[in-house]
C-alpha cells in the first residue's frame, strides 16, 4: 500500500467543537485586544463634571443669599396660600452675620496666640474623648457580641445609660472634675461609647454562623476564626460608628465648654455670641465644622485602607466627587 493512499482521520465533531470553543475563549480572553481608558478619562468620570457645575451654582446661591442678607428678611412659607403671619420673623441688623465679616476673622486669627490656644484645648478634648470613648465602645461591644450570657445581664444596665440625657450629665461631670478639660473628655467619652458600642455589638452578634463553620471545619484557632471572620464581618458598623462618633466628640466638649470652661472653642464663641460678633461666631462655627471634616477625613482614609477588598461605592465617603 502506498503512503499516499492513506489519509489522516477527520476530526470529530466534538473535537471540532472543542477546537472552536478553545479558539472563542482564547480569543474572548485576549488581553491584548483590551483597550484601555486613559487616565484623563477616568478622571473627568469620577470628577462628574456637571454635578460639581451644580454644586457650585447651588454653593453660590447660597452665599449671594446670605452675603446680601435676604435671608434675614424673614417670611413665611405658606404666604402663597394668603397667610399673612410670618413664620420666620425678619432678623434686626444687630444679630446678622454675614460670611465676609466670617471671612475677614477667619483671616486676623492666624497671628492670634490666644485663639490657637483655645484651638489646641477643644482638640485635645475632642481627641481624648474620641480615643477613649471608641475604644471602651469597641471593647465592650467586642465582648458583649460574642458572649451573649454577659450580654443578657448588662443589657438593662447599658439601655439605661443609653437612655440618659447625656448632656444632663454635664453639670454633674463638671462638678466631678471640675472646669478644666477631663470633665468635657468625661463627658465625650461618654457619648462615644454608646455610638461605637451598640453597633459593634449588634455586628459581631450578627456575623455570618455558617463562616465560623467553615472555618471550624478547616482547623482554625480561635485567634484565626476572630481574625478573618469576625473582624472583617464587623469593619464596615465599626467605622461608619466612628465616623459618626469623630462628629459627637466635638460637639460634646463644645457643649461641655458652653457650660463653664477655662478656655475652648466653645467658649470663645459663646463669648462672641453675647457680644453680638455674629461674623466672628459664623467664622468659629466653620472651624468647628472643618475640624469634624478632618476627622472624617482621617477615618475615611483608614476606611478605605482596611475596607479596600469593597465595591468603591460601598466605602464611605467624607466628599463625594
Amino acid at each position: 500500500m502506498k503512503s499516499s493512499d492513506t489519509s489522516s482521520p477527520e476530526p470529530s465533531n466534538d473535537e471540532k467543537d472543542n477546537s472552536q470553543d478553545s479558539t472563542i475563549k482564547s480569543e474572548r480572553f485576549d488581553m491584548s485586544k483590551v483597550i484601555e481608558t486613559p487616565r484623563w478619562k477616568r478622571i473627568l468620570k469620577a470628577v462628574d463634571l456637571p454635578i460639581q457645575f451644580v454644586r457650585i451654582a447651588l454653593f453660590v446661591l447660597i452665599i449671594w443669599a446670605w452675603e446680601s442678607r435676604w435671608i434675614f428678611k424673614g417670611g413665611s412659607p405658606f404666604s402663597f396660600l394668603g397667610w399673612d403671619y410670618q413664620v420666620f420673623p425678619e432678623i434686626i441688623p444687630l444679630f446678622q452675620g454675614v460670611p465676609s465679616e466670617a471671612w475677614n476673622f477667619l483671616l486676623d486669627i492666624w497671628d492670634d496666640s490666644l485663639f490657637w490656644g483655645d484651638f489646641w484645648v477643644t482638640l485635645q478634648e475632642a481627641i481624648y474623648g474620641f480615643v477613649i470613648g471608641s475604644t471602651l465602645g469597641f471593647t465592650v461591644g467586642l465582648l458583649l457580641g460574642s458572649f451573649r450570657r454577659a450580654a443578657k445581664v448588662m443589657s438593662p444596665f447599658l439601655i439605661f445609660a443609653n437612655a440618659v440625657p447625656k448632656i444632663a450629665l454635664a453639670p454633674i461631670l463638671i462638678l466631678w472634675y471640675g472646669v478644666d478639660i477631663a470633665s468635657k473628655v468625661a463627658l465625650a467619652t461618654i457619648i462615644v461609647f454608646f455610638i461605637v458600642q451598640i453597633p459593634v455589638q449588634a455586628a459581631v452578634a450578627g456575623v455570618d454562623p455558617d463562616l465560623d463553620v467553615v472555618a471550624t471545619s478547616m482547623g482554625a484557632t480561635q485567634f484565626q476564626k476572630f481574625r478573618f471572620v469576625v473582624i472583617p464581618g464587623i469593619l464596615g458598623p465599626l467605622f461608619g460608628a466612628l465616623r459618626l462618633s469623630s462628629i459627637y466628640s466635638i460637639l460634646a466638649v463644645v457643649l461641655g465648654e458652653f457650660i463653664v470652661s477655662k478656655r475652648g472653642l466653645g467658649q470663645r464663641l459663646l463669648y462672641e455670641t453675647n457680644n453680638f460678633g455674629m461674623g466672628k461666631a459664623i467664622g468659629l462655627i466653620t472651624i468647628l465644622a472643618g475640624l469634624a471634616l478632618i476627622f472624617n477625613f482621617i477615618i475615611g482614609m483608614m476606611e478605605r485602607r482596611f475596607l479596600r477588598w469593597q465595591d468603591t461605592e460601598a466605602r464611605g465617603k467624607v466628599v463625594s466627587l
